[in-house]
């Protein structure tokens, strides 16, 4: 009978000393799961921040491009009004008119390279050497000398 006490209570006491064991197995707590789905969400968010970065930077490029053509495009306009003060445009009856006309141009369109934005370099991915993928192309024309 002695050697029966212990083994009915070892038998009795055995399912709580499981169940205790099982709660102590290095499980999932329910925090990791809520935890799981937001970082998926964050990653989500993040991928779709990347994407419309990337559609920004194509927008700017395209915009730098065209203010710097709009800035050749002063350039030669000056050119042009160089050469139309050289074949006499402003000679002749009310002379002054044309010359005023000529430095109101010179004036708006010597000032289009002032200011010109400039794409930044893009940044590096962590861990990547060499050379950026992307190199801003759009170039302001050469300076000219002044037009008053």
């Amino acid at each position: 009978m002695k050697k029966l006490l212990p083994c009915a209570s070892l038998l009795i006491l055995a399912p709580f000393l499981a169940s205790s064991l099982q709660d102590k197995t290095p499980s999932q707590p329910p925090q990791a799961a809520g935890l799981e789905a937001r970082v998926a969400k964050l990653e989500e968010e993040l991928a779709a921040q990347k994407q419309k970065n990337e559609e920004t930077r194509r927008l700017l490029e395209q915009t730098v491009a065209y203010l710097g053509g709009r800035a050749k495009g002063a350039q030669t306009l000056l050119g042009v009004l160089d050469q139309a003060e050289e074949l006499g445009f402003t000679a002749g009856i009310n002379f002054q008119s044309r010359e005023a006309l000529l430095a109101g141009w010179r004036a708006y369109w010597g000032e289009t390279e002032k200011g010109l934005p400039k794409l930044p370099e893009p940044p590096k991915e962590p861990g990547a050497t060499g050379a950026p993928a992307t190199k801003a192309k759009a170039s302001a024309a050469p300076a000219r000398g002044s037009h008053e």
